[in-house]
């Protein structure tokens, strides 16, 4: 019955934008032509951050294995989680299913490349960026990633938990960022689905690429068979 399976929560008004994207962005002409997706709002997973920085990533997984087994049951074409950071785990997630799992990662950073960016800036979680996942496949497919200063690290985990407990989706930090560090040559990867939230100046726009965006499109081409 359901095409695809949804693993949200992480955060909340995330997998709410997640959603909204996908309709919007769906080829459907009519309400019955859109896909059937089950959505699982599972806001009590453990924080992913703390998981990755607390070496308690059982606790993750412990938490989101009945999420997988649901959809197993359901059997839904794609699942997609929308939060990056969820995505250290990827590899171990993948084995909780034989169904495909759109890496939002890995996906963005191809994206990048076929936009014609070297570089990458991402702007995302501690837990992300500590973790090392973006630069994982940005050495897989030959883009340098330009690490953030301490203080602008900082800054992103201040503008995103903001979001997550006071539904603030002031965006001028990551505005400012995103012109400090990005160019022609460098795009920023706006890496944490929190973010995804934020209005961004007209002149950030072409130098940014929402990860958000691409799990979108890749799930779409799984919910429409276009892959």
């Amino acid at each position: 019955m359901y095409k695809g399976g949804v693993i949200g929560g992480m955060g909340p008004l995330a997998t709410v934008e997640f959603y909204n994207r996908l309709v919007r962005k769906s080829p459907a002409n009519s309400d019955n032509e859109h896909a059937d997706v089950i959505i699982l709002n599972h806001a009590t997973i453990p924080d992913r951050t703390r998981c990755i920085m607390n070496h308690r990533g059982d606790d993750f997984l412990n938490a989101i294995r009945p999420d997988f087994d649901l959809l197993n049951s359901l059997g839904v074409k794609v699942i997609a989680i929308p939060c990056n950071t969820s995505h250290y785990y990827y590899d171990k997630l993948c084995e909780f299913t034989d169904i495909p799992i759109v890496n939002m990662v890995e996906s963005s950073i191809i994206e990048a490349k076929k936009r014609g960016f070297t570089r990458a800036c991402v702007f995302c979680t501690e837990g992300t960026a500590s973790s090392g996942i973006y630069e994982k496949y940005a050495l897989k497919h030959g883009l340098t990633i330009v690490e953030l200063d301490e203080a602008d690290r900082t800054a992103m985990m201040d503008t995103i938990y903001s979001i997550k407990e006071k539904n603030s989706t002031e965006g001028e930090k990551l505005n400012d960022v995103i012109s400090q560090y990005c160019d022609a040559q460098t795009v920023g990867i706006i890496a944490c689905t929190e973010l995804s939230l934020i209005d961004l100046n007209e002149a950030n726009k072409p130098l940014a690429l929402d990860a958000l965006d691409v799990l979108v499109a890749r799930t779409l081409e799984y919910l429409y068979e276009t892959k």
